[in-house]
């Protein structure tokens, strides 16, 4: 019996080993894997991209101008895929269509396009003065100015919004607006890319012009 009861011990000393090996192992791989995820929350931190809409007015001597501008305060490059726009609800296909639904009438001609057709990447703390348009000075385009000013500003134009989608080097997604209140919505994937209302307001405007 004594010699049994040795067997069983012996036994019983080496399941209990195994299973300590194995939940130690266990605890081993949970701690790389927690590890492993910490280092690729730290990796994608480290190049996160936070894309700004700006559009401004001014008036100089002898020039009103009206901006719209992109900008990286993040600290990696952001990948602009692509960018809509809506006026009154209504999506904007090209210059034409924004120019008759946004610009008073004496704004339609007279100015002088300045266009940045490299947004494609912004760089951190890189601006982009991606539209730029400018008008010369008379009693006419500055009350037309002034009444631009007023169209966007109003509270009226609620419907009226501009939002880009972006990503990270890591392919991860963002949407944001020129709405300071709003802050970039992740999404799985910019599935407009292609379908760049930047682009095509590039593409017409001159011609337009």
């Amino acid at each position: 019996m004594t010699e049994e009861i040795k067997k069983r011990r012996v036994l019983n000393f080496e399941t209990v080993g195994s299973i300590t090996a194995m939940v130690i192992g266990m605890c081993a791989l949970f701690v790389a894997w927690d590890q492993a995820q910490i280092m690729r929350k730290q990796q994608h931190a480290s190049v996160l991209p936070v894309v700004n809409i700006d559009g401004g007015f001014s008036t100089s001597a002898d020039a009103h101008v009206m901006t719209l501008s992109f900008s990286n305060d993040g600290i990696g490059p952001a990948i602009v895929e692509s960018a809509s726009l809506t006026l009154d609800g209504r999506e904007i296909s090209d210059w034409p269509d924004l120019r008759d639904g946004l610009l008073p009438p004496a704004l339609h001609e007279g100015f002088e396009s300045n266009l940045d057709t490299s947004i494609g990447v912004l760089a951190a703390g890189e601006t982009s003065n991606s539209i730029v348009l400018t008008w010369s000075i008379n009693d006419e385009r500055t009350a037309a100015f002034e009444e631009l000013k007023s169209r966007v500003f109003s509270s009226v134009n609620q419907g009226t919004q501009f939002s880009v989608c972006y990503c990270s080097v890591f392919e991860r997604c963002w949407r944001t607006s020129a709405d300071y209140a709003a802050k970039p919505n992740p999404v799985k994937q910019c599935e407009d890319a292609g379908e760049d209302v930047v682009v095509r307001l590039l593409q017409t405007i001159s011609s337009n012009g």
